[in-house]
């Protein structure tokens, strides 16, 4: 062999020794989460079960056990693509792609055999368990191991947690959004910008976590600067990398929007025939003072009191998150994700669903439980409180009503 070609197969070797190292990192990893993700599983299937035992096909499981009011959406354009004529009333365009593409492609995969929403829910139920590992290893990276099994399994516990393993696109977005978090707190910039934009071009709020890597690199570069680094800003090219891989997966889809539509705004005028969007901050004070009233029609029952008590907590537990100082990145990631759902508030019973995303507020409440010296306490707690969450599921009220599939 001459020495010029020697480069070569070290080049291969060191590739191979990389892929062997995050293969290992990735097993150690797995074998520290598997009692969250465990845990997390059980919960959920008390929750599931005490849901189909009381829902009895009205509220979220008047279309089936895990086929909900938007489900009907991901199925067509699972099928039919972005097709107008799906509904003469309501845009497909409000639903992002990742996850309906996916179901598309698993069903072309199998030769037709798995039907888009079989594929569908199986990308659900394994984006839910990897989201738990992904909690458990952002608690344990923030706290400690016992703080992440209780952070993961809190997650399972919060209103509207039956969205978990329903087929809707929003399990695969915040399992997406986690694992970017974690590598961004690693500055791991590339995994953390592919990952963000992944999740980018699933669910709206995903936005939140693009914003987060792109400000991240903008910090970096900024402490760098300030300390007198070389180039580019002495961090190199990875964070700048990071931070324009994370909204090609949110802007390539509106970009995609507005040439079908015709127009640069195409997206919100999208938005705007189910009703939401930013045109709705102004209502959210007076909503949550109908809610506090209970009053009202729309405010009274039981479902709507719940989403009042999770517009009024959630802000107390990210001012708890600023008092305890924990990284910016996650809070300010949690601030924007409730800005986008105070702001764009349309139907007051989907908050709590909308909020599975700002999931870094129970970091909080998962340390303080994990303090608890007799642990028994907590988890007797937790299984009232799994009972109780498939219980409340079993009772929201919606009905999608005409121009739903």
């Amino acid at each position: 062999m001459t020495e010029q070609e020697s480069p070569a197969p070290e080049t291969g070797t060191r590739g191979a020794s990389a892929w062997a190292a995050v293969s290992a990192r990735a097993r150690r990893s797995a074998w520290r989460a598997w009692p969250a993700m465990a845990a997390y599983l059980v919960v959920r299937l008390v929750g599931t079960l005490v849901f189909g035992l009381v829902s009895s096909g009205h509220g979220y499981a008047a279309r089936g056990m895990f086929v909900f009011v938007d489900s009907g959406w991901y199925q067509k354009i699972a099928e039919r693509g972005y097709d107008t004529k799906i509904s003469p009333a309501l845009s497909p365009f409000a639903f992002d792609p990742l996850y309906p593409g996916l179901m598309a492609l698993g069903h072309a995969l199998t030769g037709g055999l798995a039907s888009v929403t079989a594929v569908g829910l199986t990308i659900t139920w394994v984006a839910a368990v990897a989201c738990s590992w992904a909690l458990f290893e952002l608690g344990r990276l923030l706290r400690d191991a016992r703080t992440g099994l209780i952070f993961a399994v809190l997650w399972a516990l919060m209103p509207s947690a039956v969205i978990q393993g329903a087929l809707y696109a929003d399990t695969l977005a915040i399992c997406l959004i986690a694992w970017a978090l974690y590598a961004l707190l690693r500055r791991a910039w590339l995994t953390a910008g592919v990952l963000a934009c992944l999740a980018g071009a699933t669910r709206p709020t995903a936005d939140a976590v693009v914003l987060t890597v792109f400000l991240a690199a903008v910090v970096e570069f900024i402490r760098a600067r300030r300390q007198g680094g070389q180039g580019s800003g002495g961090i190199g090219w990875r964070p700048w990398a990071g931070a324009l891989i994370a909204p090609i997966g949110a802007v390539g889809f509106l970009a995609y929007v507005s040439y079908r539509m015709g127009s640069i705004s195409g997206y919100m005028n999208a938005q705007k025939k189910w009703g939401t969007g930013f045109g709705n901050a102004s209502q959210v004070l007076h909503r949550i003072k109908l809610g506090i009233a209970g009053t009202h029609a729309g405010y009274s029952n039981g479902q709507a009191h719940v989403t009042t008590a999770v517009l009024l907590i959630t802000p107390i537990l990210i001012s708890v998150m600023l008092v305890q100082r924990q990284r910016w990145e996650v809070t300010f990631y949690t601030v924007v994700v409730a800005a986008i759902v105070y702001t764009a508030i349309h139907d007051y019973s989907v908050v709590p669903r909308e909020m599975l995303a700002a999931f870094p507020i129970l970091l909080a409440p998962a340390g303080w439980l994990a303090k608890v010296k007799h642990q028994w306490i907590v988890w007797a707690l937790i299984a009232v409180l799994a009972v109780a969450a498939g219980w409340y599921a079993a009772y929201i009220t919606v009905d999608g009503g005409a121009g739903f599939p």
